[in-house]
């Protein structure tokens, strides 16, 4: 049995080589020890992070744990990094996405039918960046079925969408686009979906 301490840089190191979040019974595999010493060191990691003079964090996915810049080192990493620099949504297509997150999974025509307006274009534009992807499932005529994806929840920093629900996520998510009308078809959704729903990977 190791000590937290000797645990800690080991997940460090294992996090920072990961391209992808790893699982607690991943990390516990390759260390030989158990998931909750893992999860045990994971949590004191995690705090550790939290301290003001540290840039990375630690967030933790239903599908796994990785490490993470802090959000208010965006504009910093962005002016370093051009490439990684993000480029600012539009209000038109914050409301579609405002949508598909509340109401999916949500087709094209419902998608139109919401904004009065030819939503199409809005909705690849979302698409290609990831915002948004495809649902397995079907509608009428086999038309298209749009959810959020996890691109989605990392780029508002949200750890599912049940947190949308939770007191002013909403307003700070949406803040442009946030209307009474919008917090009436939330209940609507999150009570005919009980919890919000998988996201799928694009």
């Amino acid at each position: 049995m190791e000590e937290t301490w000797e645990l800690k840089p080991k997940i460090e190191a294992l996090l920072i080589a990961s391209d992808r979040p790893a699982t607690i019974q991943a990390l516990a595999q390759c260390l030989n020890v158990g998931e909750d010493e893992v999860d045990a060191a994971l949590q004191e990691f995690e705090a550790d992070l939290l301290a003001a003079d540290r840039g990375i964090q630690l967030r933790c996915r239903p599908h796994g744990v990785r490490i993470e810049t802090k959000p208010q080192y965006a504009d910093l990493i962005g002016r370093l990094l051009p490439e990684r620099k993000a480029k600012p949504i539009t209000s038109q297509a914050l409301e579609t996405l405002a949508i598909v997150a509340l109401k999916q999974p949500v087709s094209t025509g419902d998608i139109n039918a919401i904004r009065g307006i030819e939503s199409a274009g809005t909705v690849q534009t979302l698409r290609n960046r990831k915002l948004i992807a495809r649902s397995p499932r079907l509608g009428p005529r086999r038309e298209r079925i749009w959810r959020t994806t996890q691109l989605f929840l990392d780029t508002f920093g949200l750890a599912s969408l049940d947190e949308l629900y939770k007191e002013g996520r909403m307003e700070e998510v949406f803040a442009s686009v946030y209307s009474a009308e919008m917090v009436a078809e939330a209940g609507k959704a999150h009570s005919n979906n009980g919890a919000a729903g998988d996201v799928e990977a694009s």
